[in-house]
């Protein structure tokens, strides 16, 4: 991409100057000639001793005179006009260019900015000009700045990075910065131009893609542990069935029998959880209703929130059907709500809503793995404490928790059979404003929308 920069403008200007002036200096000698012509008298001066043949033939060449600075007047309007036309065009391309333009000085400090930069800062232009660059840039990247710029002064090359900038509110955001050295004829200090352009939705998708690798990678090895684990169960299991057969049986020997198959039990349920993270793990596809499903959940997991927790429901009549195994559901529901239900210290609310939406190609890009279709949409609110970036970034991790004793693999879990079902998991959260978990599950293959979620 190539900047704008003021040069052309100038010759422009330059350009109306010369021809304004020209048109003056004409205006002059006009106004001198037409002077002349009052103070002398006719028939004195040139025209005195001038037979008629001279007289017509000077009038001629006065009129053929006339006729050219009329021409040559209306050929310099025309070019007026011209260079008007071509100062709008040159204005609008460079103030509403998609990208942000800027001419900073050797010293950092910016001369000239576009339209479309004070509106990505949400600032008045007046406000940059004079101000240094860096004052722009997020503490944190500042360092990148100053020696992306030291280099590109020393040694003249294109310099492409990218940095965060912040607004006039205190927000930032991602912007790719492209800065290249302009000539300045014969002055000894060195500009550059500066394109900004504002890359913050395609940092978020590059974030969204590295942890649907760095989330694949784990289930991949959660699902082969998963796989080792069961067989030991099985031996296990297999063992505890022949000493209960082949032992005598008496209270002491079936206590510790009992103990070794309630703990082998608990794993089974350890290991269908990790398989189900993985990806790997085999279930019933029915179509359900997510609503009915969700009433007749409820009461079985409402003793578990607390009772300083208010229970909402947004449950719409109209549903359209999803394809699930009822279990896997259930662990998917029990986990967010116990996730949101950890997150509210002493009283709170907890938010559960429903709602059909239709994935477009268009907005599809926002969910990396999702096809465009018909969704079913699972929406858990809670009003807790919420989550900084760096929490959130890994609550899908397995057995990631910020208490000290953790329950499991949880959110890891839901993450795994969502995905497995060919569904999308997001969470957005802020410190002490809650947390918001959406859960995208795709619509049953030609469910037909009816009352109460049934096919009709």
């Amino acid at each position: 991409m190539v900047a704008i920069g003021q040069e052309p403008w100038q010759e422009i200007v330059g350009t109306i100057m010369t021809h304004d002036q020209d048109k003056i200096d004409r205006s002059k000698l006009r106004m001198r000639a037409e002077r002349r012509m009052k103070i002398e008298p006719a028939g004195v001066g040139e025209t005195q001793g001038m037979s008629a043949e001279e007289m017509a033939k000077t009038i001629h060449e006065l009129r053929v005179h006339q006729i050219e600075l009329k021409m040559q007047n209306d050929e310099l309007r025309r070019i007026h006009e011209e260079l008007e036309e071509a100062r709008d065009r040159y204005s609008n391309l460079y103030d509403f260019a998609p990208v942000g333009y800027l001419t900073v000085n050797e010293g950092g400090i910016i001369e000239e900015a576009n339209l479309t930069f004070a509106t990505l800062m949400g600032m008045e232009r007046s406000a940059f000009i004079g101000r240094p660059f860096s004052r722009f840039v997020q503490r944190k990247d500042q360092d990148v700045y100053y020696l992306r710029y030291k280099y590109l002064i020393e040694s003249g090359n294109l310099q492409s990075f990218r940095l965060r900038l912040v607004r006039n509110d205190g927000s930032d955001f991602y912007a790719n910065l492209e800065c290249m050295l302009v000539s300045q004829n014969d002055r000894k200090l060195k500009q550059s131009r500066i394109i900004v352009s504002n890359i913050t939705e395609q940092k978020k998708l590059e974030w969204q893609q590295q942890q649907a690798q760095k989330m694949g990678a784990i289930a991949k090895l959660a699902g082969g542990i998963a796989h080792q684990f069961n067989n030991g169960l099985f031996v296990i299991v297999g063992t505890l069935d022949m000493l209960e057969m082949d032992v005598p049986k008496d209270e002491k020997t079936s206590q510790y029998i009992t103990s070794i198959r309630k703990s082998a039990d608990r794993m089974e349920q350890l290991t269908t959880q990790l398989l189900a993270y993985a990806r790997g793990g085999n279930y019933e596809g029915k179509d359900i209703s997510l609503v009915d499903f969700i009433r007749n959940t409820l009461p079985l997991l409402e003793h578990t929130l607390g009772a300083s927790i208010d229970l909402e429901t947004s449950l719409p009549e109209v549903i359209l059907k999803t394809k699930g195994d009822p279990s896997q559901l259930l662990m998917v529901l029990s986990a967010v709500l116990a996730n949101a239900a950890e997150a509210i210290e002493g009283k709170g609310r907890i938010k559960i809503a429903c709602r059909n939406e239709l994935i477009t190609k268009e907005n599809a890009n926002a969910f990396p793995g999702l096809f465009p279709g018909p969704y079913v949409i699972l929406t858990v609110e809670d009003s807790g404490r919420g989550m900084d970036e760096a929490t959130k970034k890994r609550v899908f991790e397995p057995f990631f928790t910020t208490k000290e004793v953790g329950r499991g693999l949880g959110l890891a879990a839901v993450y795994g059979i969502v995905k497995n079902y060919g569904g999308w998991i997001s969470v957005e959260s802020q410190i002490d404003r809650g947390t918001r978990v959406c859960v995208y599950l795709p619509a049953a293959p030609l469910a037909r929308l009816g009352k109460n979620g049934r096919n009709d």
